[in-house]
């Protein structure tokens, strides 16, 4: 079996952007062991992820940080 390692660094850095954002976290909610408080943080982590890829694309963007749906600059 040939294991293709080209998503590998992809792989990575997503995992880093989610622990950072766990980190983020307050210890007690990482604590807390009911599995609907883990589905929460989980989809918060998840939120927050993709808010930050957002902001940094909108950052790099040659409408220099223009909402794409809005026309704004927020």
């Amino acid at each position: 079996m040939t294991v293709d390692l080209r998503l590998l660094p992809h792989f990575l850095e997503s995992r880093r952007r989610h622990e950072a954002a766990r980190r983020a976290l307050p210890e007690r909610w990482r604590a807390d062991p009911r599995p609907e408080v883990q589905e929460a943080n989980e989809t918060w982590v998840s939120a927050v992820v993709r808010a930050r890829e957002l902001a940094a694309r909108l950052a790099e963007s040659p409408a220099g940080g223009t909402l794409p749906w809005t026309g704004d600059d927020r």
